[in-house]
């Protein structure tokens, strides 16, 4: 199964196991997330909607920095470890089916975007874009194709059948720019030992609605 059904079954087992805060990550030695709520904090504003929340990690760090969050989780799982909070609202929602009426000024989808194969993110990015107000921002955080898209099925490392797909970067780019997004920056966002394959690259882009 080349698509997010295949990951879903992974993460069912991730879990139905969780322990920890960290244990949403694959490798929890690994946990770059500083980075992420560093970058996230410099665009501070009233509301935020961030995509595929696992555990926390990141929007629980943002508390003071946005008037509102929302949080979207597919699994209860792992938001059981996002924080009580007045300005906190999580929805357990698949994000290929998401949808809201209400506006946002900032939504952030941090490595969430390669467990879904082309098709499914282009709907997910559209679906993105009509969530946001106008001259709002849209980061994603993934890990990129250096020079092709890599798609895997089983991951030796991890001992697992296990979808992921890496598109090329700029072939992201170019999709991102057709939904209507607009001067999109790209942001190394990780020190050079954080990419640990040649093939594969972490980067976040800023993208202008």
């Amino acid at each position: 199964m080349n698509s997010n059904s295949a990951s879903i079954e992974f993460y069912k087992s991730i879990a139905s196991n969780i322990s920890d805060v960290k244990d949403v990550k694959l490798l929890p030695t690994n946990d770059n997330t500083h980075y992420d709520i560093e970058l996230i904090k410099k665009f501070s504003g009233s509301n935020l909607i961030d995509l595929g929340s696992g555990t926390g990690l990141i929007v629980n760090n943002l508390i003071d920095d946005f008037e509102k969050i929302t949080a979207v989780e597919l699994f209860k799982e792992f938001s059981q470890y996002i924080v009580s909070d007045t300005n906190i609202r999580v929805v357990h929602e698949n994000l290929l089916t998401f949808t809201s009426k209400k506006k946002y000024d900032l939504a952030t989808m941090f490595g969430v975007a390669h467990y879904f194969n082309s098709d499914e993110s282009l709907q997910i990015y559209n679906n993105v874009f009509n969530l946001l107000n106008e001259d709002a921002i849209f980061i994603l955080k993934n890990q990129f194709g250096v020079e092709k898209t890599k798609t895997v099925t089983h991951s030796e490392e991890l001992g697992s059948n296990y979808f992921a797909q890496y598109r090329e970067l700029y072939f992201e780019i170019e999709r991102l720019k057709q939904i209507g997004f607009h001067d999109i920056e790209v942001i190394d966002i990780y020190p050079s030992e954080a990419n640990r394959w040649d093939d594969t690259h972490f980067y976040a882009l800023v993208c202008h609605k």
